[in-house]
């Protein structure tokens, strides 16, 4: 096991591609980190450079503080588990997981152990003498892990290990990994553009966007405090709303502005936050701190945000129900227990309450406000009431 350490790292593919710029992160020994970010972030350079595939162009990585920037994988002992698992598909997978114990000339008594311990952890010992193309893609996939844990590795690097799985599978195996990693205690990095992965599976990750780092914390901290509206959108169940109010005046009691041309109301707690001489405010808030509103229901008794728009579209997700809102050229996407059919087009009032709303520059998309952490608890008060 080791402590990563990531320095000033930084990765040029030619002389235009800077795909990997000064990215800095220390993984604690024993952690489970996670890499997350849309295509072309950066981090699967960023893994290829931890594991030895790419050398970085500048910065240093480090395991237990000694440089290793220059030093091949096998030196590192770190091990790899892909997307695509690459089994042998004529060997067994007792061969497929022993391979790199062969490799290393390992006694025919340490492989024998080696390879039942590995295959007792992942529960594949009924499958060790069956061929790879005889599994599927679930089983192949546990072989490929226990070919990268049967090394004792300083370091454990999954690139997407389940992106190709069914949902459910997916959802066993994301279970299964976290489980592992805490009984070997083996330090391992993920790499991922799946949020619902990253937040489930580590202690802690790291956001990243066009090559650079946006973001490093537990999931906690990042979902509840953001540092600008692509991490807003970018990480959690369902993206973060964010949508421009414009003219922004103040009326005494509240602020009024206007969200695509049409009349929005905003609460005075919010000035404090807005940029003084700027009349736009970048407001967020995510799907479950919307409510939608019928011209009979009583209005909340709260302060808050509130716009009139029309129902675009309604989505049933089982116990809940994700409703899109347009308001003029801009839409937002409230998630409602609430069991009310919503008709296309049919004319509603979107509410969100002071709690619930995060504001962000409108310049620099740097976040300027966070919503309250018990802004859900108070959401299902003000429902309740509504109801």
């Amino acid at each position: 096991m080791a402590s990563v350490t990531l320095d000033h790292l930084n990765k040029w593919f030619g002389p235009s591609v800077h795909a990997v710029q000064d990215v800095n992160i220390h993984i604690e020994d024993g952690e489970f980190f996670g890499l997350l970010g849309p295509s072309g972030s950066g981090k699967t350079s960023v893994l290829r450079m931890l594991v030895g595939l790419e050398r970085p162009t500048e910065g240093s990585i480090l395991f237990d503080g000694v440089p290793v920037h220059n030093k091949t994988p096998q030196e590192r002992n770190v091990a790899m588990v892909f997307e695509q698992n690459a089994l042998y598909p004529h060997m067994t997978a007792r061969q497929n997981i022993s391979y790199p114990l062969r490799v290393r000339r390992a006694s025919s008594e340490t492989i024998a152990r080696k390879v039942a311990e590995v295959a007792t952890l992942l529960n594949i010992g009924a499958l060790l003498d069956r061929r790879a193309s005889q599994m599927s893609g679930g089983q192949q996939q546990r072989v490929a892990i226990a070919r990268a844990l049967v090394r004792d590795p300083n370091l454990l690097c999954l690139d997407e290990p389940i992106a190709h799985l069914d949902t459910l599978l997916r959802a066993r195996l994301r279970g299964e990994l976290k489980r592992l990693q805490r009984a070997l205690g083996t330090t391992s990095v993920i790499v991922t553009h799946d949020p619902i992965e990253a937040m489930t599976m580590t202690d802690r990750l790291a956001v990243m966007r066009d090559g650079r780092l946006q973001q490093v914390g537990s999931a906690d901290e990042i979902h509840n405090r953001p540092v600008n509206a692509f991490v807003a959108q970018f990480f959690g169940l369902h993206s973060m709303n964010v949508f421009t109010v414009d003219s922004c005046v103040d009326q005494g009691d509240h602020i009024a502005g206007r969200v695509g041309g049409q009349p929005a109301r905003l609460p005075r707690t919010l000035e404090r936050f807005l940029n003084i001489g700027r009349r736009t405010a970048s407001i967020g808030a995510r799907p479950s701190g919307v409510m939608v509103l019928r011209a009979a229901d009583t209005a909340p008794a709260v302060e808050g945000f509130t716009a009139t728009g029309q129902v675009y579209v309604t989505e049933q997700l089982g116990d809940a129900q994700l409703v899109t809102v347009q308001i003029a050229d801009q839409s937002i996407q409230t998630l409602t227990p609430d069991p009310r059919a919503f008709e296309i087009d049919e004319p509603v009032r979107v509410f969100i309450p002071d709690d619930a709303l995060f504001l962000f520059d409108d310049k620099t998309q740097q976040t300027r406000r966070f919503a309250s952490r018990t802004a859900g608890d108070e959401l299902a008060a003000i429902r309740s009431e509504v109801a």
